[in-house]
């Protein structure tokens, strides 16, 4: 069975992850292979409860902000990021469990609580997570004039980093300008699948 990768780009709000992903992308298009882009929390029935709950549409407890996320993810694997591995496809995913643990941990839940809840048999492992690492406070400027969600503040989004920190991702510096955080991705990506010159 053909098997493909998946490459996850993990980051604050404001870290450039959506600009970044599609770049690569096309990047790997360019380089033959067939690519799918996605990102989390998706479009799905999930994600728009999420989206709802950030903006503060309603309220809900730590806990049910997770379940959103967990059943979100099931949908995403079943639907798309498993099918799309098995054809032999590069899933390339603007977030993905790393972000829901550190964002999670950050918003003051148990560690072992949420290890249980994001070790699901089944969800696929990503073969490569990218940390695009942006101080806070620039994240947030990038951000200005746009909607505000919930998790979208300085104090939230230092935890967050923190949480990041402790994980031991390959960390990208996102403070760089735009085509120089591209080339770094590319660097790595090519770096750790063998494939040669960038």
């Amino acid at each position: 069975m053909k098997q493909g990768r998946f490459i996850v780009l993990e980051g604050i709000d404001g870290a450039g992850k959506t600009t970044q992903c599609a770049s690569l992308a096309e990047w790997l298009g360019g380089r033959g292979q067939d690519v799918v882009c996605t990102s989390e929390p998706t479009d799905g029935p999930w994600g728009r409860r999420y989206r709802d709950w950030a903006s503060g549409g309603f309220e809900a407890s730590a806990e049910d902000v997770l379940g959103f996320f967990v059943e979100d993810r099931r949908e995403h694997v079943r639907d798309l990021i498993r099918p799309a591995l098995e054809a032999g496809s590069w899933v390339i995913c603007d977030r993905y469990v790393a972000s829901t643990r550190a964002y999670q941990a950050a918003a003051g839940l148990d560690l072992a609580l949420l290890a249980r809840a994001l070790d699901e048999p089944g969800t696929p492992r990503p073969d490569l997570t990218l940390w695009l690492r942006l101080e806070v406070d620039r994240g947030l400027a990038r951000l200005a004039g746009e909607a505000r969600e919930r998790f979208e503040r300085a104090e939230f989004l230092a935890r967050v980093d923190a949480e990041y920190a402790r994980m031991g991702l390959v960390e990208v510096d996102a403070g760089a300008a735009v085509p120089d955080v591209q080339r770094e991705l590319r660097r790595r990506v090519s770096e750790h699948f063998a494939m040669g010159e960038v």
